[in-house]
């Protein structure tokens, strides 16, 4: 028996903060240290297949006009497995976007539905059909502040 359980107290509903959001109340469920950690393993080596499907759409265009883009222009270098565009890694930003679109994703699958199903399948495509890229990244900031150990200091400004 959980220590929870031993007071009569469901783990679930003692997880669940809400927080208004554009006039909407938005409920999330505060992860556990073992979630927490896990969310944050899963941005930082988000999966390669991911990373290479972002550097594909990067680099594509790249690639098609390699002949018109090499002709008297020093701020890009193709090499075997990167492009390098004004000094920055086309490989490196397909990682930070990469990584991006997991905290979104990950970040938003704490939101506690209304109709209390599981969004555990939740897409960034299911989420980008529906949701403009700045308010994906407010909101995950704003899940952020919920469940981070200073929520009641936020709460109050």
């Amino acid at each position: 028996m959980s220590f929870l359980q031993s007071l009569n107290i469901n783990a679930d509903s003692i997880r669940i903060r809400t927080f208004e959001y554009n006039g909407q109340t938005l409920r999330v469920r505060v992860p556990t240290v073992s979630e927490a950690d896990a969310l944050y393993q899963k941005m930082k080596e988000p999966p390669i297949e991911l990373v290479e499907q972002k550097y594909k759409e990067l680099s594509d265009p790249l690639i098609d006009k390699r002949s018109e883009l090499e002709d008297g222009n020093n701020d890009i270098e193709y090499f075997d497995k990167d492009i390098v565009l004004a000094g920055k890694s086309v490989r490196e930003l397909a990682q930070g976007q990469a990584e991006g679109e997991v905290r979104i994703i990950e970040t938003l699958k704490f939101l506690v539905p209304a109709s209390g199903e599981k969004i555990e399948d939740l897409t960034y495509e299911d989420i980008n059909k529906d949701i403009p890229f700045p308010i994906q990244l407010d909101l995950v900031k704003r899940i952020s502040e919920v469940i981070s150990v200073g929520y009641e200091d936020t709460r109050k400004n």
